[in-house]
């Protein structure tokens, strides 16, 4: 059983690297915010278990992948 903890560390450097991306805890877990771009307009996921959060990061993680390499 992986905790919150786990999951913000396995993504750490990509978390560390997305400036549109934000992780900030809450009273019912995690909320993931994405910043769609300009104007400012937010994207807001609420995750309130550990594999919810992993989940999500992971799907933003293939995405960026994607895009990197549709770049190239």
């Amino acid at each position: 059983m992986q905790t919150f903890n786990d999951v913000l560390n396995c993504f750490r450097v990509f978390l560390e690297e997305s400036s549109y991306l934000e992780v900030v805890p809450c009273r019912w877990g995690y909320v993931r915010l994405f910043n769609e771009g300009e104007p400012i307009n937010f994207s807001a996921v609420l995750c309130q278990k550990p594999e919810e959060l992993y989940q999500v990061l992971t799907n933003d993680l293939e995405t960026e992948l994607d895009v990197r390499r549709m770049d190239n």
